[in-house]
């Protein structure tokens, strides 16, 4: 029953969730059946729970992925949390894609059940191949480089399979004699992610006679080290008044490569989602004290405000 986990599985998220336990995403997908076995069964972590979201798209076929989860966790004894949202409904209200609105639900949802794992963890069962498309999904946005999902992340969030292929996950569960459940949309090519997936990676894959998943990967975590070594960097710097404005002096002296990337992190650490090149340079814009404008919105609602050699940023409703 305990056969070995994956070689590429990352272990040491696998040993914190193991020991504190963790808020489990469960879609009924191979992926998420297969964390779920891999945290129960082979690393016997008894703090878990189960968290599956209907999002009442696929009609039947998402209830019965919902009874699917129940029945699975109730055979490995784990709580099981499910919320059923209709989300073509909150698309249509809100204006975002099916996609977008899908992903709102879930991470909501997750965030707020969190609290029933003991340190507060999240795992989700994301993969290597979802961290390639990834990948090329920030590079042909051109919004933030080829940045890449973490296996552990400041939110709490746990991806122990970040490393691990689609095709390992597969073998993984048939050497078990698992199920799991195939999600139809998934096969659709209207969605841009499943064009990655689907057209995008496989000429890739022929146009370099390899694999390029491994490489879009490694490369990926190069430039997350050396982003991560730029934040270091920049926490040093005074770049912030004792208040945690932006202090402008300094900020402006420096020259334009360095002003986005200081404005780049200190939106980020602030919280604001979605930091594109064009939210940064409408920032810069504003910083001179001879700008035009003082203010001006950002994604998530934040306001960037200029005064009296500060910005700072804040909520509407602040």
């Amino acid at each position: 029953m305990c056969s070995p986990l994956p070689r590429n599985f990352h272990s040491f998220a696998g040993i914190l969730i193991a020991k504190s336990g963790a808020l489990v995403g469960l879609s009924g997908g191979r992926d998420s059946v297969a964390l779920l076995l891999m945290l129960k069964q082979v690393l016997q972590c008894n703090n878990l729970a189960a968290c599956h979201i209907n999002h009442c798209i696929r009609g039947e076929e998402s209830d019965a992925d919902e009874q699917f989860c129940a029945d699975l966790c109730k055979r490995l004894d784990v709580p099981f949390i499910c919320k059923r949202v209709d989300v073509p409904a909150l698309s249509k209200k809100t204006g975002l894609s099916l996609e977008e609105a899908a992903r709102k639900v879930r991470y909501q949802t997750f965030f707020e059940n969190r609290k029933l794992s003991v340190e507060g963890y999240i795992a989700l069962a994301h993969h290597a191949d979802d961290q390639a498309e990834t990948v090329l999904f920030n590079m042909a946005r051109g919004a933030s480089g080829p940045r890449a999902m973490r296996p552990i992340d400041e939110r709490g969030i746990m991806r122990p399979l970040l490393n691990v292929t689609r095709q390992e996950i597969t073998d993984w569960l048939l050497a078990r004699g698992e199920t799991w459940r195939d999600d139809s949309t998934n096969a659709l090519t209207d969605v841009t992610r499943n064009r990655l997936r689907h057209e995008v990676l496989p000429l890739l894959n022929d146009a370099m006679g390899r694999d390029v998943t491994p490489i879009l990967c490694r490369g990926a975590n190069l430039f997350q080290e050396t982003h991560d070594a730029l934040d270091e960097a920049l926490t040093e710097l005074p770049i912030k008044d004792p208040q945690g404005r932006l202090y402008l002096p300094f900020v402006l002296q420096k020259s334009e490569a360095l002003r986005k990337a200081i404005i780049h992190h200190y939106l980020r650490s602030h919280g604001v989602p979605d930091i594109k090149e064009s939210t940064v340079l409408a920032v810069d814009a504003i910083l001179p004290p001879n700008a035009t404008h003082s203010r001006i919105c950002l994604p998530g609602g934040f306001l960037a405000i200029r005064h009296h050699k500060r910005l700072e940023l804040r909520l509407p409703e602040e």
